[in-house]
């Protein structure tokens, strides 16, 4: 588990300089998808045999970012969402466009810690986990962790990543598929459905963000020439997730129940 709060940020951003921190917002400041594809995670729910506006279903967004996943959600589902995020800048512009989209009574958008959001809040029917990285250690402990956090029945969304079986590649923030499916187990949870997202899906949103956060970094390095290697190092940083995004690991969107065979 990551024990800072700016480190485990920067981290879900594929940040690594702890000074890049205050610029991140300026850095994003043309994505409203930091994580999670809204359009793919209604896809998902849209598979299953629920009916998600029979009775309001409460959802915690766990790392909500601008509220890209959680909005459109409310908007279609008539969620009741509660969704945390460390960046009060993002959380400002996740409010805001909660009032666009006409769903501010159904939102609620809070800066804090989701490390200790966890200890404390009431359980939800979904849990949102969109791409936020090992806020809460690594799968088997991110789930465990967010059991307190889940009514019975409950499902959690969860976007991630693993090194699929017989590829031979190595990376400390992935596991292979198989002891990563084992965690799963391990923690008393199964995957219900998931989308594997295409090599071609994953370039096309890659270019996408990369170009607008190369931009910024330019602007930002000519506002900031002294800083220019943090900036730099980010868009570097971005390029290298993307490579391995795109050509090592099998990216995911799962939606996880609790086993009830799990002794």
């Amino acid at each position: 588990m990551l024990n800072d709060i700016k480190e485990s940020v920067l981290m879900s951003l594929d940040g690594r300089n702890v000074e890049l921190y205050p610029y991140l917002p300026y850095l994003l400041k043309d994505l409203w998808e930091l994580g999670s594809s809204a359009d793919q995670v209604i896809k998902l729910l849209d598979q299953q045999d629920i009916d998600f506006q029979q009775r309001e279903y409460r959802v915690l967004d766990l790392g909500c970012g601008k509220g890209a996943v959680s909005i459109p959600l409310a908007k279609k589902y008539g969620f009741k969402v509660t969704g945390i995020d460390a960046v009060s800048e993002f959380v400002e512009v996740a409010k805001e466009k909660a009032k666009e989209w006409s769903v501010g009574e159904w939102c609620r958008f809070e800066v804090g810690d989701i490390r200790e959001y966890i200890q404390k809040c009431p359980p939800a029917d979904i849990i949102i986990l969109g791409s936020i990285g090992p806020v809460f250690g690594n799968v088997q402990q991110t789930l465990r962790s967010l059991v307190p956090c889940l009514l019975p029945h409950g499902m959690i969304i969860l976007d991630d990543g693993y090194i699929p079986d017989g590829k031979d590649f190595y990376h400390n923030g992935y596991l292979p598929e198989a002891q990563y499916m084992s965690q799963i187990r391990r923690a008393g949870f199964r995957i219900i459905d998931s989308i594997i997202y295409s090599r071609l899906e994953i370039l096309k949103s890659n270019r996408d963000i990369y170009e607008q956060i190369r931009n910024r970094a330019n602007e930002l390095i000519a506002m900031y020439p002294g800083l220019d290697y943090i900036f730099q190092d980010y868009v570097r940083s971005q390029h290298i997730e993307n490579e391995i995004l795109e050509n090592s690991v099998t990216c995911a969107l799962m939606l996880i129940g609790a086993n009830v065979n799990h002794e």
